[in-house]
């Protein structure tokens, strides 16, 4: 799916078994951003995915394919790595059935995929790696576009903690933490 969203087209014989990492030029709300996207090989296992893949990532695709049951599980369990992982910020995920042009080999349920995104607030959506151009990209947009919102909270919220007057109201309160508490062990020091 990576490579037929960078190259727009489909490619048969693309070897999923190496890992690769692609920087892509793109432009999305007016924006020029660079994406920087690891392809990692064909997950099988929770093990497969290392720690620094997940430190290093901003957000995550998540791809099962529609016609195989157990890969849905797969993805699962995927999906549960990543947020034990990631435990200490949060990183958008999208879960991305592939093959949706052979719904009539379908064997993955329609509620087992939602319960999946509603347990784990995912993104889902639903493409073709052979037919579909058009929702690879919107894959890759939605994403890039939480990545900048998650991006441009957390830089707010630098510049307010950075803020000379909220430094020293948060100063203060502290004080009054530090006073409330020592008047509090101090009290039950003498009631013992």
């Amino acid at each position: 799916l990576t490579v037929r969203y960078l190259t727009k087209r489909f490619i048969g014989d693309y070897n999923s078994e190496t890992e690769m990492l692609y920087s892509h030029s793109t432009c999305i709300d007016g924006k020029h951003l660079t994406l920087h996207i690891l392809d990692t090989l064909g997950q099988t296992a929770a093990d497969d995915i290392s720690p620094n893949q997940v430190l290093w990532a901003d957000c995550a695709i998540i791809v099962f394919a529609i016609t195989m049951a157990s890969s849905i599980q797969i993805a699962r369990t995927l999906v549960e790595r990543v947020h034990t992982m990631s435990t200490n910020r949060s990183i958008p995920v999208a879960l991305v059935a592939n093959k949706s042009d052979m719904i009539e080999r379908k064997t993955v349920s329609d509620t087992e995929i939602s319960r999946l995104c509603a347990e784990y607030n995912l993104l889902f959506f639903g493409t073709s790696a052979s037919e579909g151009r058009t929702s690879m990209n919107q894959v890759f947009v939605t994403l890039a576009q939480q990545v900048r919102h998650i991006v441009k909270k957390k830089e707010g919220l630098t510049r307010f903690m950075h803020n000379p007057a909220v430094a020293a109201k948060l100063q203060i309160q502290q004080s009054f933490r530090n006073l409330a508490q020592r008047a509090w062990r101090t009290r039950t020091s003498t009631l013992q």
